[in-house]
């Protein structure tokens, strides 16, 4: 299966799941909200979304919030992907040259990208983010 964009909601559910697993605790959908940058209303309806595919549980209370069910080790790109594109999916466009072009184009990277697991994507995050900052500390340095 092919993915030709990321409808909105999924791009907002990964972002939520990385944050879930930075955070390594359960945290409460108005943190999640702000983190991820998303409406409190739209984080709500994703993390339910999130709890029905068994990627996130949930507990009320003050000590309560969402966590993982699984370590992020555990979660790969493509199972979340997946699970929304079967319930929304995209339509695509099968009679455009184009369109045919680059899904062939895509096709290894996306192979590629839904192995990734929730790990290594916030590892990746936390990596490219480290050069920046040695650079400004060695400008500030000069």
């Amino acid at each position: 299966m092919t993915w030709p964009g990321f409808p909105k909601r999924l791009q907002s559910a990964l972002k939520a799941l990385c944050c879930l697993a930075e955070a390594q605790t359960a945290m409460q959908a108005p943190g999640i909200a702000e983190r991820i940058i998303v409406s409190k209303a739209e984080t709500a309806k994703i993390l339910q979304l999130l709890v029905w595919g068994g990627f996130v549980t949930s507990r009320r209370g003050t000590k309560g919030g969402f966590q993982l069910v699984k370590s992020p080790d555990e979660i790969t790109m493509g199972e979340v992907i997946d699970f929304f594109l079967a319930r929304h999916p995209v339509e695509e466009d099968r009679n455009s040259p184009v369109m045919r072009a680059l899904r062939q184009a895509m096709a290894p990277g996306q192979r590629k990208f839904a192995r990734l697991t929730l790990a290594e994507v916030t590892h990746f995050r936390a990596r490219r983010s480290a050069p920046k900052s040695a650079s400004r500390t060695r400008k500030k340095q000069l």
